[in-house]
């Protein structure tokens, strides 16, 4: 591989035409490259067509409610985009909870507090649920009221992958031999430790030994919710086909893993293979993967929020993420998809200050039309037709028109914020390991070699794209 280059005279290339020559870039079928077209028009319907938000909401509600038992709601932010979030109950942050006059009110309102369900937060937010039936908008209505009151409080929201849910990628039967990867194919040890936050990783050993280092845990009867990360691929419904996000961690995985060959991936399993999880479960996630000892998180995942505030789940998890740093006297960078909104509104976890969060540009690094954007993104990568290793299965015809059939050890291209992310990701991870630097640094350095673009942060060209 070529050394890294923060040349100001080619900006925007930090590893010159390594990965290029790898994925064979510029020799795609043409119709791989009609149907990452049809990908990239795909995301952005979404956003500029109601009917097709309500029929994704819909989706995702009716699947949520038959694998949870509990239903889901649909808010209107202020963009009047939809955000989804739990029916029934609410957090307040500790502080807020303290106030004699905010339990009171509480209490009135009918709602009674329950365990959040992760250690690392119980002393830091309170989970309160209702108590019996109660009308539509009683609880936006009582979140209104807290923050009147000078209280913390919000909806729990769910956390979809990169903000929006979007079909499989497009099956790739020969993808060239990336002769570097077959150097480090797991990683050596020496290199960074990278978590990828997100559906799990596929249980199934590929025979081409791509993504074979990554441990798979499975259920552990103790620690079900925290110790299992293999993705089940078809169990939202168990129908023969596979589930919307099925493969999405692994797609990732793969991504950090071409980017960063000597890096050590781990793999947390916070999303259903229908593409979502609560903001609770994502945070608890990224915590258990600092503690664990991640240099590097990623998370390709993301929602918008009611009143854009940021989510009191993560927000809390990024304060313990803070403490295991001071103790350990060790910096943690986290890297977030920007979001698939296709506006200015900001995108949770992405727009936290001391997360990295990461648009998506066109293979020739346009703005993808997809892609959030504005003050609070900090760099961009192509995030579309990225190719990836993904899992074997057939598409659901729910989901796709021309369902593609995925044969084992697949490749697929995809698009969206989700995989520019995990290539800042990977590229930080390389420079630590190439240079001998810590998260921050290595991230700095990153910076220095980008190419600049408004309301996009600094761009580069880190893997090709259609």
């Amino acid at each position: 591989m070529s050394v890294f280059s923060d040349d100001p005279q080619t900006p925007g290339r930090p590893f010159g035409t390594d990965y290029a020559s790898q994925q064979g870039a510029g020799d795609v079928d043409p119709r791989v490259q009609l149907q990452v077209r049809r990908q990239v028009d795909d995301l952005f319907q979404r956003h500029v067509d109601p009917s097709v938000r309500r029929r994704m909401n819909g989706t995702i509600r009716g699947r949520w409610s038959t694998r949870r038992g509990v239903e889901l709601d649909a808010l209107e932010t202020s963009n009047g985009q939809e955000t989804l979030v739990l029916g029934g109950e609410l957090l307040v942050t500790a502080r807020s909870w303290e106030d004699p006059a905010i339990r009171g009110y509480l209490a009135r309102r009918r709602l009674e507090r329950v365990e959040v369900g992760c250690p690392d937060l119980e002393d830091r937010l309170v989970r309160l649920v209702t108590t019996g039936t109660v009308r539509p908008g009683y609880l936006e209505d009582a979140v209104d009221e807290l923050r009147r009151r000078g209280a913390a409080a919000s909806l729990t929201h769910v956390t979809p992958l990169a903000g929006i849910l979007k079909p499989h990628g497009t099956s790739v039967p020969t993808i060239g031999t990336f002769e570097e990867y077959g150097t480090h194919p797991t990683g050596d040890g020496s290199g960074a430790k990278v978590a990828v936050v997100d559906t799990g990783i596929d249980g199934t050993i590929r025979g081409d030994g791509w993504l074979t280092g990554i441990e798979r845990r499975s259920d552990v009867p103790t620690t079900h919710a925290d110790e299992n990360n293999v993705d089940p691929l078809d169990n939202t419904p168990d129908d023969g086909f596979l589930d919307f996000s099925a493969g999405h961690g692994t797609f990732v995985s793969g991504v950090v893993a071409q980017v960063a060959p000597t890096a050590d991936i781990e793999v947390y399993r916070a999303l259903s293979t229908a593409g979502t999880g609560s903001e609770i479960e994502v945070a608890c996630a990224l915590i258990r993967a600092v503690r664990d000892g991640a240099d590097v998180v990623n998370l390709s995942l993301g929602t918008q929020t009611q009143y854009d505030q940021p989510s009191l789940a993560l927000a809390a998890a990024l304060d313990v993420v803070r403490e295991i740093e001071i103790a350990r006297k060790r910096e943690v960078l986290v890297v977030a998809a920007a979001g698939n909104f296709g506006d200015t509104t900001p995108v949770w976890p992405a727009a936290f200050r001391r997360v990295v969060s990461v648009g998506s540009l066109t293979a020739d690094l346009r703005p993808s039309v997809f892609s959030s954007r504005g003050w609070w993104v900090d760099c961009s990568a192509i995030g579309e037709g990225i190719l990836s290793p993904f899992v074997a299965g057939v598409q659901s015809p729910d989901f796709a028109p021309d369902p593609e059939t995925f044969p084992e050890d697949a490749f697929a291209r995809w698009s969206g914020t989700s995989f520019a992310a995990p290539q800042v990701a990977g590229a930080i991870a390389r420079l630590m390991h190439e240079r001998g630097l810590g998260a921050r640094e290595a991230y700095v350095q990153l910076l220095a070699s980008g190419n600049p673009l408004p309301d996009f942060g600094q761009t580069f060209t880190i893997l090709p794209g259609v």
